[in-house]
C-alpha cells in the first residue's frame, strides 16, 4: 500500500509516497480539515455545509459537498474511479468519515501519546507527554480561516493541547529534575497566556528549577495581563503558586548557565531538516552549514530551545565571529576563557589554547550540557572548544562545510539550503499575516521567487512591508525585479544588516583565486555550471577554487562535476564584476568560445563533416570532450540553457560569427531531441540579420539553411525563400557540399509542386554530394532520395538508394544515422509486405538508439505498431502503440514543428486504426 502522511500541526500538509500533495482550493482544504478534526467520527453533510458556508449556503451546497468529498478522496487515491468508495474517506449514512491512525496522522499520534502518558507513571509518563507536546508544538491547522478553526471540533483540539501541557507540567514537577520539560512548556504557556492552571504550573516549574526570580516575574506578567484583558485578579491556584515561590528557600545554581539567545520572532520551522538534526545527536557534534542568510543561527537557536530540557546542566552559547565584517574572529584562547567563566570556573591564566582546552574538558567531564557555537570560521577555530563529555551536545553553525571536522571528529553535517516556495510563503505569512498574502497572491508568489528561498531576504522584504503600511507586496516585488538592483531592495538601511553585507562577509575571507572565480562565474548564463565551463571562464584549471567556494557555501555541488550558485549570490558576484569591465569581457569571450568548440565536438560525435573549418580552441578554453552520440545528447541535455544563453550573450556583444557557429553545430543534437521552438528561432533570426550585414556569404548560406530547417513546417514560404537564397549563394561560390545540403532540405520540405520536383531536388543533391566527395553528405542525400522514390512508388529504386546510404553510414561510423536509415529500410519492408524484415530492422533501430532519441522512438513505435498489428501480435502492437501515443502527447509541440501536419495526422490515424481494429490472424496471436 502507498504510504500516506498527514500533518495538521504547523499547517495542513499531506504526503503520498513521500511526495507532498497540493491540497487544492480553500473549500477542498476546509473539507479535509473538518474530516481530520472529527478524529474518525462521522461528519454529516449538513455539518460540512455549515463549516464551509455558515448560515448562507447556496442552493447547490449539498452537490458541491459531494464533489469536494470526491476531490478529497483523490488526494489519498488519485486513481480512484468516480462514485467508488475509497480506502480512506468512506460514506457513512448521511455523512463521511476519515480514519487515520497514529502511523499516518500527527493529530492521531498526539492523542495516542497523551493516552499512553495518562496510563503511565513517573518518568515514563513525563517522556510520553514530552513526545506528545513536541509533536503538537506548532499551532494546529495554521493558515485556515478563524471562522473554521473556531468550530467546536477544532477548539477541542486546542483545549486538548493545553490540557496535555498542564498534565505534562504535573509529571515534570513529580520527577527530578523538575525543569526537564520547562523550555517546551514555556512555548505552550506563551500561546495560552490567560490559562491560569498552566501559568500556575509555569511559576512552580521555574521555582523548582532554581529560577525563582523568573517565576515571580512570570506571575507578575500574568497578573497584569489578567487585569488588562479580563479585568480580573489571579485565581486561587495561581496565587498559591506565587506564594510558594515567594517562600521557597532554594536559591538558583549560579554554575548552571542558560545562555541561549532569544528565539527569532515568527520563526518558520524546518521540518525537512529535523530528522537529520535528530540523527546527529548521537554523534555529539552537529555542524549546520549553509550560505550567509540561510537561517542557520535561527534554526540552531530554535532547535536548541526545543531540546534544552534534555541537558539538565545548562546551555552555553558563544558567537565565534568567524565571518564578522571587521575580520575579528574570536581566537580559541578567548573563546575558552569565556566558556570556562560561563560554567563558573576561573581560567588557569595560560595563553596556550591546549592548556585551556584541557581545563575546559576537565570541567565539563561529568556535565550534560548543550553547547551552541555560532558563526564559526573553520574547523581549526572549533576543534579546541569541544568538550569530551559523552553527555554533551555541541551544535556548530558556519558558512563553511567543515569537512575536516566531519572527517576527524565525526561531526554530523546538516546542510541548511534555501527554503521551498511553500516554506518561503510560510515565512512571509508569519511576518505579515496570512490575510495579507491572500490579498496579493500573485505578488506573494513573485516576492518568494525573487528572494530565492533565502530566509534573510524574505525577512527583510517582510520587514519593509511591515514598517511601511502603505507599501504593498507588489511594490517591494517591483523594486526587487531588476537583477542589478535586487540587493538594493534587500537592505534595511542599517549598517551590516542586509543581504549584501551577509554575502560580503563570506566573500572577504576567500583566497584571491577563489574570489576571482566567484566574480567571474557571474557571466555564466544558467543555474548549473560544469567544471569545464568554470575552467574556461577563468582561463585556467580552477578545481581547487571550486572546492573552496563549495566549502564556503558560495556554490552548491550538484554532483558529476557540476555546481550551482544561489540567485542572490549570482547578483552579488555580478555587482563585484561590474567594477572590472575588462575582466568581464574576457571571461564572456572565453565562455562563448567554450560553447563554440563544445558544440562543434558534439557535432563531430555524429561523424559528420563540420559546416566550417575552425582553428583549435585557445589554450585558455577547455571545451567539453564528447566522444560519441550518447555523450553529445547528454552534454546538450545538461548544457542546453547555458548554450542558448551563450548565443544570446554573443549576439548582445556583437559576436555574430560565434553566435552562428554555436547554432549551426547544435543541429544534430537538436534534431534528435526535437528541440525547435519559437523562442529558439528568435536568436537564429537575429543572427541571420547580422550575418547578412557582415557580407560573409559562406556563413550566410549556412544560417539561411538552418533557419529554413526550423521554419519549414511553420512558415513554408519563408523557408523556401531562405533555401533558394542559400542555393544561389552556394552555386555562385561553387560550393558543392552546401548545394547538396540545401537541395536535400528542399527535397524533404513540404511544397505544392508535387513529387517530381522533390525527386529532382533529391537527385541533384545526390549528384552534388558525389561530386563533392563527402560520404556523410552523400549518405544523407541518398536517404532523402530513397524516401522520395518510395513515396512515389519506385520501391526497388528506393531500396537501392537506402542500401547504399546504409553502407556509407556503416563505413563512416555514423551510428545515429544508421538508425535513421534502418527505420527507412523497415518502412520499405513494411510497404513491400516483408513484415519479418520490418520487425527485425525496426527493433534493431529501437534497441541501438541512444537514450532519449525521441525521433527514433517516435518513428519506430509507429512502424512497429503497424507491423505487429498486421502480424496479429496484439500485445506487441498495443505496447508499441501506447509508446507512440505517449511520445505524441508529450512532444506534441516539437513534433508539429518538425513534421508536417499532414504527416502527423496520417501517423495518428494509423495508430488509431491499430487500437480500434482487432489484430489479423496472420501471426496467430
Amino acid at each position: 500500500m502507498i504510504t500516506m502522511r498527514v500533518r495538521v500541526f504547523g499547517g495542513l500538509r499531506l504526503w503520498r509516497a513521500g511526495i507532498e500533495v497540493e491540497l487544492g482550493p480553500a473549500r477542498q482544504r476546509a473539507v479535509l480539515a473538518v474530516l481530520l478534526a472529527a478524529r474518525g467520527t462521522v461528519v454529516s453533510t449538513s455539518e460540512l455545509v455549515d463549516a464551509i458556508w455558515g448560515d448562507r449556503p447556496p442552493d447547490s451546497a449539498v452537490n458541491q459537498v459531494r464533489r469536494l468529498i470526491g476531490q478529497v478522496r483523490r488526494l489519498f487515491e488519485p486513481d480512484l474511479p468516480n462514485r467508488e468508495d475509497g480506502a480512506w474517506v468512506k460514506p457513512m449514512g448521511d455523512g463521511y468519515r476519515l480514519s487515520l491512525d497514529a502511523r499516518v496522522s500527527d493529530l492521531a499520534a498526539f492523542f495516542a501519546l497523551v493516552d499512553e502518558a495518562r496510563a503511565a507513571a513517573g518518568a515514563d509518563a513525563a517522556q510520553k507527554y514530552e513526545q506528545a507536546l513536541r509533536l503538537a508544538r506548532d499551532q494546529p491547522f495554521a493558515e485556515l480561516p478563524p471562522a473554521l478553526t473556531g468550530l467546536p471540533a477544532f477548539r477541542a483540539i486546542e483545549t486538548a493541547r493545553v490540557q496535555a501541557a498542564v498534565e505534562a507540567a504535573d509529571a515534570a514537577l513529580g520527577e527530578p529534575p523538575a525543569h526537564h520539560l520547562l523550555p517546551l512548556l514555556q512555548a505552550y504557556a506563551a500561546a495560552a497566556p490567560l490559562h491560569e492552571p498552566l501559568q500556575a504550573r509555569m511559576v512552580r516549574l521555574l521555582t523548582a528549577a532554581g529560577r525563582r526570580a523568573e517565576g515571580l516575574a512570570h506571575f507578575e506578567e500574568i497578573r497584569r495581563r489578567l487585569a488588562d484583558e479580563l479585568g480580573a485578579d489571579p485565581g486561587t491556584e495561581l496565587r498559591a503558586a506565587h506564594l510558594d515561590a515567594v517562600t521557597d528557600p532554594e536559591t538558583p545554581d549560579p554554575a548552571r548557565p542558560a545562555q541561549l539567545p532569544l528565539r527569532v520572532a515568527a520563526f518558520s520551522p524546518r521540518p525537512d531538516l529535523a530528522d537529520g538534526m535528530a540523527a546527529g545527536r548521537g554523534s555529539g557534534l552537529i555542524v549546520l552549514n549553509g550560505m550567509g542568510g540561510s537561517g542557520k543561527t535561527a534554526l540552531a537557536v530554535d532547535w536548541a530551545h526545543r531540546i534544552a530540557g534534555d541537558y539538565p546542566d545548562g546551555q552555553l552559547y558563544l558567537d565565534l565571529r568567524g565571518f564578522e565584517p571587521g575580520g575579528r574572529q574570536l581566537r580559541p584562547v578567548e573563546a575558552l576563557a569565556t566558556l570556562l567563566l560561563s560554567v563558573g570556573a576561573t581560567p588557569n591564566g595560560s595563553a596556550d589554547p591546549s592548556a585551556l582546552g584541557a581545563q575546559f574538558r576537565s570541567v565539563m567531564a561529568k556535565q550534560r550540557m548543550l553547547v551552541l557555537l555560532d558563526n564559526a570560521r573553520d574547523s581549526a577555530q572549533v576543534r579546541p572548544l569541544l568538550p569530551a563529555a559523552p553527555g554533551c551536545l555541541v551544535v556548530v553553525t558556519s558558512r563553511n562545510r567543515m569537512p575536516s571536522l566531519v572527517a576527524r571528529e565525526g561531526a554530523w553535517p546538516v546542510h541548511v539550503d534555501r527554503l521551498s516556495s511553500r516554506a518561503s510563503k510560510d515565512v512571509l505569512a508569519l511576518r505579515l499575516g496570512a490575510a495579507r498574502l491572500a490579498g496579493e497572491p500573485a505578488a506573494a508568489d513573485r516576492l518568494v521567487r525573487l528572494c530565492a528561498g533565502l530566509p534573510l531576504a524574505l525577512s527583510i522584504a517582510a520587514a519593509r512591508i511591515a514598517v511601511s503600511p502603505r507599501m504593498s507586496l507588489n511594490d517591494v516585488a517591483a523594486e526587487l525585479a531588476p537583477a542589478g538592483r535586487r540587493l538594493d531592495g534587500l537592505a534595511t538601511g542599517e549598517q551590516n544588516d542586509d543581504v549584501r553585507s551577509a554575502l560580503s562577509w563570506s566573500y572577504t575571507i576567500l583566497t584571491a583565486p577563489a574570489a576571482r572565480l566567484f566574480r567571474l562565474l557571474a557571466v555564466h548564463p544558467a543555474a548549473a555550471i560544469s567544471t569545464g565551463v568554470a575552467n574556461s571562464i577563468a582561463g585556467a584549471d580552477v578545481r581547487a577554487a571550486l572546492t573552496e567556494l563549495a566549502t564556503a557555501n558560495m556554490i552548491t555541488p550538484l554532483g558529476a562535476g557540476r555546481n550551482t550558485m544561489h540567485d542572490l549570490l549570482h547578483a552579488y558576484a555580478a555587482e563585484l564584476l561590474n567594477d572590472d569591465a575588462r575582466d568581464r569581457l574576457e571571461a564572456e569571450r572565453r565562455l562563448v568560445v567554450h560553447y563554440v568548440h563544445s558544440a562543434r565536438n558534439s557535432y563531430v560525435a555524429f561523424r559528420l563533416r563540420p559546416p566550417l573549418d575552425l582553428d583549435p580552441p585557445p589554450d585558455d578554453v577547455f571545451a567539453a570532450f564528447v566522444p560519441d552520440v550518447a555523450a553529445a545528447l547528454d552534454w546538450y541535455d545538461r548544457e542546453r540553457a547555458a548554450v542558448l544563453g551563450a548565443v544570446e550573450l554573443a549576439l548582445n556583444r556583437g559576436w555574430l560569427r560565434e553566435a552562428a557557429l554555436i547554432q549551426l553545430h547544435l543541429r544534430p543534437v537538436r534534431s534528435v531531441r526535437l528541440d525547435l521552438t519559437a523562442d529558439d528561432r528568435r536568436p537564429g533570426e537575429r543572427t541571420l540579420r547580422g550575418i547578412e550585414a557582415l557580407g560573409d556569404l559562406e556563413l550566410e548560406a549556412l544560417m539561411l539553411r538552418e533557419m529554413a530547417i526550423q521554419l519549414k513546417h511553420v512558415d513554408r514560404a519563408s523557408a523556401h525563400q531562405y533555401l533558394f537564397r542559400a542555393l544561389a549563394i552556394a552555386e555562385r561560390r561553387g560550393d558543392l557540399i552546401s548545394q547538396a545540403h540545401v537541395l536535400r532540405v528542399l527535397a524533404s520540405s513540404p511544397t505544392t509542386s508535387g513529387q517530381d520536383r522533390h525527386r529532382d531536388y533529391a537527385e541533384r543533391s545526390v549528384a552534388a554530394a558525389r561530386q563533392g566527395g563527402d560520404p556523410s553528405v552523400l549518405a544523407y542525400a541518398l536517404n532523402v532520395l530513397s524516401i522520395v522514390l518510395t513515396d512515389s512508388g519506385f520501391m526497388n529504386e528506393g531500396a537501392a538508394a537506402i542500401a547504399e546510404a546504409y553502407a556509407l553510414a556503416e563505413e563512416a561510423g555514423m551510428t545515429d544515422f544508421q538508425i535513421n536509415v534502418a527505420l527507412q529500410r523497415a518502412s520499405w519492408a513494411y510497404d513491400m509486405s516483408e513484415d519479418a524484415l520490418a520487425v527485425e530492422v525496426g527493433e534493431w533501430a529501437m534497441a541501438h538508439s541512444p537514450p532519449g532519441n525521441i525521433l527514433t522512438l517516435y518513428s519506430a513505435s509507429w512502424l512497429l505498431a503497424k507491423v505487429y498489428h498486421r502480424l496479429g501480435d496484439a500485445v506487441r502492437a498495443r505496447t508499441a502503440a501506447d509508446l507512440f501515443g505517449e511520445l505524441a502527447r508529450r512532444h506534441e509541440e516539437a513534433l508539429a514543428e518538425t513534421f508536417s501536419a499532414e504527416k502527423l495526422a496520417k501517423e495518428q490515424a494509423d495508430i488509431d486504426r491499430v487500437l480500434a481494429e482487432p489484430a489479423s490472424a496472420k501471426g496467430g496471436k
